[in-house]
């Protein structure tokens, strides 16, 4: 499918109409991708063989674009920031890729400053923020501090890790041994669960393996779901394909059970 028809696709299921390429289209883009696309691992877990073999870990923009309007399906943050920087360039964006570390890619949009853009870490940022200002966002699961000083960003999340952000452009070619250990099952934590995370009818909602957790203005949901409430939850709460689950399933318990066979 050639670009053109790729980022009609792409910007239908925003339900964001194509405008001008300024501070308020980007952000309407941010807000309706983070209520809409989904993070989770399971698409990394089927593209792993194909992509072990060919060494190139990343889907093409094609295979993301259907994967999200057809199927649900958004992918880890190294996904989800390439196909939204795809987005953005075919929009006349001067994006660039921003690296995290340890472990996470972002975005950099120039306008009238730099922008930090950020829709694959699971946190609550429904827009982009200056890249070289201070600011704290938070909902129901977390508060997330973003520290701009003269020595450096510093990204802290409560509860969470802290990272740093260097807000220098960076190659994706660069990232490539990153990429490449995101994807060693022996080392790396995004595959050792199946994990899915989304706003659910606003509501920050998370599936890992079977535990359902919902977090509430006044509570917290935890509880294990049963096999026909986690095939009700895929398909009519999160919006996803149930065989890509079943087909992610198989190949994650696969894969991890000769993982513990080698060890022993």
């Amino acid at each position: 499918m050639e670009a053109a028809a790729l980022v009609e696709r792409f910007l239908a299921y925003m339900e964001v109409p194509r405008g001008k390429a300024d501070l308020a289209l980007l952000n309407r883009l941010i807000d309706r991708f983070q209520r809409k696309v989904r993070w989770e691992n399971l698409t990394k877990i089927i593209d792993y063989e194909a992509g072990a073999s060919r060494k190139q870990f990343i889907p093409p923009i094609e295979v993301y674009v259907n994967r999200m309007v057809t199927q649900g399906y958004g992918g880890t943050c190294w996904t989800i920031a390439i196909g939204f920087h795809w987005l953005l360039r075919q929009l006349g964006y001067s994006a660039h890729y921003l690296y995290m570390d340890p472990g996470h890619l972002c975005l950099r949009v120039d306008l009238d400053q730099p922008y930090y853009v950020d829709l694959g870490y699971c946190a609550p940022l429904f827009q982009a923020y200056p890249l070289h200002q201070s600011f704290v966002a938070a909902d129901d699961r977390e508060t997330f501090t973003y520290t701009a000083a003269a020595d450096g960003i510093t990204i802290v999340r409560r509860p969470g890790p802290t990272k740093t952000l260097n807000p220098e452009p960076v190659e994706l070619e660069e990232l490539l041994p990153i990429i490449n250990r995101s994807n060693d099952w022996n080392t790396s934590f995004v595959l050792q669960e199946l994990l899915i995370f989304g706003n659910v009818e606003d509501i920050p909602t998370s599936l890992t393996n079977g535990t359902l957790k919902q977090y509430f203005p006044d509570r917290k949901i935890k509880r294990e779901l049963e096999p026909d409430e986690l095939r009700h939850w895929i398909t009519d709460k999160f919006g996803m394909d149930f065989a890509l689950y079943e087909q992610a399933s198989g190949i994650f318990r696969r894969r991890r059970a000769q993982l513990d066979r080698d060890r022993h």
